[in-house]
């Protein structure tokens, strides 16, 4: 799909926002380490699963009544003696400031600081995905295996010959959980709403791909008349002929777009409650009352204290039924630390919850507790960290440099001896059983006789003769781990002195949205939006890119995922993208360094739950099989 100026700004600003900025890039502290374990949930991160047209399926999801490890080959070499994880102090007992005392009968979770925003319009936050797709759900979902699987569509999709057209029919009887019908003009208003330039929803490119999408969200509404806004509003490809029926119209064939209406993009929304009273579309007053926060989920917001907590219950008007658990209560504390301890004390049910995963600081407390070392619970996340390399500044423009680099990154001493098995070793872009992850391509592997004669063949010997190298990053406790770690390696397997630069995380993310700022060698990361190759290679390595600026431009590489991204066989599909990774890896604009986790500690209370990388808020996929034994 061929994509504006006006879409790569747009996408450039959001994406910094969520998967770069948010994720511990433009974070420090605790904060900062927790967040950059988090693996989505989004979507884009959060986000979505295979089309399911698509290869592949997520490895199987581990139950939480046993500890698991996460898996990793066993480290090759002692790990570099600059490593070392820092130790941070548990904060003392005692509730956290703003926390809410826990609910009797409820599952008690918590969010690492308040939301900015509930609107379904407007999401993208890990902490706003949470509670909105809590109380939202969408045409489709993912199962257990991420395939595509009907919520309240009637059945899969009819998919126009030429891919185009996309029809979708609801399944008989949906109502709000206040009890009124809800219908496919709902699902309509959703999507024109959340195009609406006025709301600025930062997920609204997903929708892009529908006739009139971009230009009606990117008009400017100071500079255009009301008129002209409804008829740019009007020609947006999606209708409703009937109460039960929802076609869109695409630019282009787009099978990654399946995936996109099991997001929280999209969604149903009530304009009655919306615009009550006469107020805008854009306003927010109807999110901050719940008795006006109506949704058609699993669960109702029947409470919320700004900065205090969140409270739900169950919605007997759900499709699939009313949940198990009948309310889930959310405590909001800023510190993990705090949250270590009001978890120990039995106050919080769950650490992992709205992206707040288990880091290595607390980890070491985990692995002294053998009650903990039982309810700590690890599977493979949904993102992955790389080291970046500026292909248009020497040494980097040079192939056989950047691979050299990559040949000495010990990614397994990275993924257990640093992370403390916090992270899994990452030998090509997507991580293991997801769409787009394949065993039969090249790989990026440590190899230190390899790294030192590519070094040799690219005219240092020994490193003689390299120009001075800095390593930038945003100044966090976890990059810095990171970039000590890579630092000792590449003297150790190169004999290359690698100059550190951390530089002020907001000041960090401004230099990575530009080619001409971007740094000679950085550290950045990908966490997906929608398990789809598209949303990994396309969006991230092809030159037109505006989310990842490696100056790297591969005419091969371009045109097979251009192919890819419209292709409706789902071998070819496949194969194109197969074909597309293999050169990533080949040419090594980047070097792989590890996969996230989702590193969780889970009550014994808390029954029936399995981890799953793909779900948007904590339980969605297990919700008709957990249970509170207490």
């Amino acid at each position: 799909m061929t994509r504006s100026e006006s879409h790569h700004a747009y996408v450039r600003r959001m994406r910094m926002r969520r998967r770069q900025m948010l994720r511990a890039f433009a974070t420090g502290g605790s904060l900062g380490l927790i967040s950059f374990l988090s693996a989505c949930a989004g979507g884009p991160a959060p986000s979505p699963t295979p089309a399911p047209t698509q290869a592949g399926a997520p490895a199987a999801a581990t139950p939480t009544t046993a500890p698991t490890s996460a898996a990793a080959p066993t480290p090759t070499s002692a790990a570099p003696t600059a490593t070392a994880t820092p130790q941070v102090t548990p904060a003392p007992a005692g509730q956290a400031k703003g926390g809410a005392a826990p609910l009797a009968g409820a599952l008690h979770l918590f969010l690492q600081g308040e939301a900015d925003t509930i609107d379904p319009g407007r999401a993208s936050f890990v902490q706003e995905i949470e509670i909105v797709m809590r109380v939202f759900s969408n045409l489709y979902t993912f199962d257990s295996k991420a395939q595509l699987v009907p919520d309240q569509a009637d059945g899969m999709p009819q998919v126009s010959p030429d891919g185009k057209t996309i029809t979708v029919k609801l399944k008989k009887g949906l109502t709000w959980s206040d009890g009124k019908p809800l219908t496919a003009k709902d699902f309509v208003y959703g999507v024109k709403r959340q195009l609406n330039p006025a709301v600025a929803g930062d997920y609204a490119f997903t929708l892009y791909v529908l006739e009139g999408g971009e230009k009606y969200n990117t008009a400017d509404p100071k500079k255009t008349s009301p008129d002209d806004l409804k008829k740019l509003r009007d020609a947006v490809g999606v209708s409703a002929p009937d109460d039960t029926t929802i076609v869109y119209k695409l630019t282009s064939p787009a099978p990654w777009f399946l995936s996109v209406l099991a997001t929280w993009n999209g969604l149903p929304v009530r304009e009655d409650l919306v615009t009550q009273g006469g107020a805008p579309e854009d306003n927010q007053d109807w999110t901050s009352d719940p008795k006006r926060y109506i949704g058609n989920g699993p669960y109702v917001l029947t409470k919320h204290e700004n900065g205090v907590q969140y409270v739900f219950e169950a919605n007997p008007r759900y499709v699939r039924g009313e949940p198990p658990i009948k309310t889930v209560q959310y405590a909001i504390i800023d510190d993990i630390t705090v949250a270590f301890t009001a978890y120990k004390a039995g106050n919080i049910d769950v650490i992992g919850a709205a992206g707040s995963y288990v880091n290595p600081q607390v980890k070491s407390a985990i692995d002294a507790d053998p009650q903990l070392q039982k309810e700590f619970v690890v599977v493979p996340g949904s993102g992955t960290s790389y080291i970046g390399f500026n292909t248009k500044l020497a040494p980097f423009d040079n192939i056989k440099v950047r691979q050299a680099f990559s040949a000495a990154l010990d990614r397994e001493t990275m993924a257990n001896k640093v992370f403390k098995g916090l992270a899994l070793p990452a030998y090509q872009f997507l991580p293991p059983n997801f769409p787009g992850h394949y065993e039969d391509i090249t790989l990026q592997k440590f190899d230190p006789e390899a790294a030192k004669k590519l070094l040799a063949d690219a005219g240092y010997p020994n490193g003689q003769g390299l120009p001075p190298i800095k390593f930038t990053f945003a100044n966090t406790d976890t990059n810095k781990l990171i970039s000590t770690a890579a630092q000792a390696m590449f003297k150790q397997y190169l004999n290359v002195n690698i100059t550190l630069e951390p530089v002020e995380p907001k000041a960090f993310s401004a230099l990575t949205k530009k080619q001409e700022t971007t740094p000679q060698m950085f550290r950045l990361g990908w966490l997906q939006d929608y398990p789809d190759p598209q949303d990994w290679y396309s969006t991230v390595f092809r030159s037109d890119s505006t989310v990842s600026h490696t100056g790297w431009k591969n005419d091969d590489f371009d045109n097979l995922t251009k192919q890819a991204d419209v292709e409706l066989d789902p071998k070819k599909r496949d194969d194109l993208y197969r074909k597309a990774a293999d050169i990533l890896n080949k040419e090594t604009p980047v070097a792989f360094n590890y996969h996230y986790v989702a590193a969780y500690l889970i009550k014994p209370r808390v029954q029936g739950y399995k981890a799953d990388p793909f779900e948007y808020f904590f339980g969605q996929h297990s919700l008709y099989d957990m249970k509170l034994t207490s």
